[in-house]
């Protein structure tokens, strides 16, 4: 759904005022994307007994700060027109999302609760896949 109304506003035409912003839409959920990817493989491999907790609350805890940074930066963009608006506040609203998934990993992991950072698996491969769509829609 989200995708849907991302791929009407990105593919609105090239050139215009609300280029800049398209651009920095697709190179913030490539970013982002990559946080989110990061941390759902930290879980992954811990799942699977293949890493252990310290080195991975330090993978999660740079990845949610790199992600901060990242949709903080966004977050200052000035939309120009309806349509970028729209852009603007759909993409921060998916990164919102992946900011949850990923500090909500790094709770989990904190307190040593690993079923608890499993149950956000789903959320971070969501959240993924959205952030990867946008990054390939500017393309």
């Amino acid at each position: 759904m989200a995708v849907g109304v991302l791929a009407a506003v990105l593919l609105a035409g090239c050139g215009d005022p609300d280029q800049k912003l398209r651009d920095n839409a697709a190179q913030t959920a490539r970013t982002a994307a990559s946080d989110v990817n990061t941390t759902r493989l930290v879980v992954e491999q811990l799942q699977a007994h293949r890493l252990w907790i310290q080195p991975a609350r330090r993978m999660v805890d740079d990845a949610e700060k790199s992600l901060g940074t990242t949709a903080d930066s966004f977050s200052t963009q000035q939309p120009s027109t309806e349509q970028s608006a729209r852009l603007y506040e759909q993409v921060n609203s998916t990164l919102d999302d992946a900011v949850a998934a990923v500090t909500a990993v790094r709770i989990a992991l904190g307190n040593s609760d690993l079923a608890a950072a499993e149950r956000q698996l789903a959320a971070l491969q969501l959240s993924g896949e959205d952030l990867d769509q946008v990054g390939e829609l500017a393309k």
